[in-house]
């Protein structure tokens, strides 16, 4: 069998690639970027970086919105959503400044405290799972601004994307 006529037996491949991709990344990022605009967002240094990537998130939400079908109010609710979660999560600059004190105390002691490492640990995984929570509540109050046909449109657009178990509709 010839090239050609191997490629004559399989079926076209759709050409919507780019689609896929604003779409796919739009609704990840509705429900997990206030996350990781938390992280990255803030003051200092890399500040500028937080705003471009809050600018570019809020951009690629409304995108996502907008092909789903999602009216201006809507989308006002929604991003009103996004805004306030982005205000709890993200932590202050006090508190990065912190963090690093207390890593930077316990690496320059003259031993290693376990303790205090295993301390420093849990304080900051119970803050994510607070951070996780207050996100979690929002995708489902973002959630429920939009009607079942619209999120199935966002769920429809984000499977062809990346496919995965439940998300494969095709």
């Amino acid at each position: 069998m010839t090239d050609e006529q191997f490629f004559e037996l399989m079926p076209p491949k759709k050409s919507n690639w780019g689609r896929r991709m604003v779409v796919g990344g739009v609704a990840a990022v509705v429900l997990i970027g206030a996350g990781v605009a938390a992280f990255a967002a803030g003051d200092g240094p890399g500040h500028w970086r937080g705003k471009f990537m809050r600018g570019f998130m809020e951009y690629r939400i409304d995108q996502a919105l907008t092909d789903a079908g999602a009216d201006q109010a809507q989308k006002d609710k929604i991003k009103n959503i996004f805004e306030t979660t982005m205000d709890q999560v993200r932590p202050s600059r006090d508190d990065r400044k912190e963090m690093r004190e207390e890593v930077v105390k316990i690496l320059e002691a003259p031993t290693i405290d376990r303790n205090a490492i295993e301390a420093l640990r849990a304080k900051h995984v119970a803050e994510m799972e607070t951070r996780s929570k207050t996100i979690a509540k929002a995708v489902g109050d973002a959630a429920e601004v939009l009607t079942p046909e619209q999120r199935k449109k966002l769920v429809d657009e984000w499977g062809q994307m990346m496919p995965g178990p439940g998300m494969d509709h095709d």
